[in-house]
């Protein structure tokens, strides 16, 4: 986690929100999480039960913005959110939820599909 947190913290366009959702494990992560406060503006919310798919939800019900992007402790290239807020442009107040919905799944489904070769060309 310490790694994740490092290269989003260090991204040429900061994040408005990180919203973490994390199940309480006893190793040391809610400690981690405060040592980075002061560099990022962290949400914590608690999983108290579920998989994965329960914490990306409760990230997205929990999240503030239009657009989200997930990670899941992998360690992001430097320009990864200015390069997705280029690819995805914010949706106008006219669009429908289900429309932003798609923005959000085409930033998620994109950073599946490009290798990394292909995003550092971008």
């Amino acid at each position: 986690m310490p790694c994740s947190l490092t290269s989003v913290a260090s991204q040429t366009r900061k994040p408005e929100e990180e919203v973490i959702a994390l199940k309480p494990s006893g190793d040391n992560s809610e400690e981690v999480l405060r040592s980075f406060s002061s560099q990022l503006p962290i949400k914590l919310v608690a999983q108290g039960r579920g998989n994965f798919t329960n914490a990306v939800q409760m990230a997205i019900d929990n999240a503030k913005g239009d657009a989200m992007l997930f990670l899941d402790d992998a360690v992001a290239e430097k320009r990864w959110v200015e390069k997705y807020e280029n690819l995805t442009p914010c949706p106008t107040s006219a669009e429908s939820v289900e429309q932003r919905i798609k923005h959000v799944s085409r930033a998620v489904k994109l950073s599946k599909l490009m290798s990394p070769s292909t995003m550092r060309n971008l």
